[in-house]
């Protein structure tokens, strides 16, 4: 009985592995936030069936061969208008966001607004200029990697802007919200720290 106790408590308190879907960045973040002794405890390792590692090989190899052939899609992400300090002022009117959340809100934002611009550029660039079919399909990688940080980022910043809404409009607090709140700036330092390792790690 006692063997089985500890490994209900530790599945309750981590989720389940992120989907391919969700992006390598949240793949990334995951591992790096549990440990394998952590992930089988808790029952999400099992035996991968081979053809499901040669798939995942498959789709690595690929998507390193198309970062290798950008072409105009090395151009984005291009916009970097620094907005994150003047943000974290604006928000400093929400003394109940804690002073993390409120610059870690402030940089979600900016992420969103400057690849909204990026997407908004190549958006004019598609229907604006000139170009050969292979450097459309350029523009169109890279307007769907502005895309996926658009989703990535939004998912997470939902939390705060509710959590500020609420408050602006005289609603109690959601405990349920700042407890996934804090996870989620958690889970953002763990993300950066990850994407800093894999940089390194293509450099090498």
């Amino acid at each position: 009985m006692r063997n089985h106790r500890p490994r209900t408590r530790l599945a309750k308190k981590i989720p389940p592995p992120p989907a391919l879907e969700d992006g390598y960045d949240a793949i990334i973040a995951y591992h790096n936030k549990y440990s394998l002794d952590e992930l089988e405890r808790a029952g999400y390792l099992e035996e991968v069936p081979p053809e499901e590692i040669r798939d995942l090989e498959e789709s690595v190899d690929r998507e390193i061969q198309r970062r290798k052939v950008k072409g105009l899609a090395d151009e984005y992400p291009k916009a970097n208008r620094q907005l994150t300090p003047r943000l974290v002022d604006v928000l400093e009117h929400f003394q109940n966001l804690k002073p993390g959340v409120r610059k870690e809100t402030a940089n979600r934002i900016q992420v969103i607004a400057d690849k909204a611009r990026d997407l908004d550029e190549i958006g004019q660039r598609l229907v604006n200029e000139r170009h050969t079919p292979e450097e459309i399909a350029e523009l169109l990688y890279a307007f769907q990697e502005m895309a996926g940080y658009i989703r990535s980022y939004s998912d997470k910043l939902a939390i705060s802007i509710m959590e500020i809404f609420d408050h602006a409009k005289g609603f109690p607090s959601d405990p349920i919200g700042e407890l996934k709140n804090r996870s989620s700036v958690r889970s953002d330092r763990a993300a950066n720290k990850s994407k800093k390792l894999a940089v390194n790690s293509s450099r090498t």
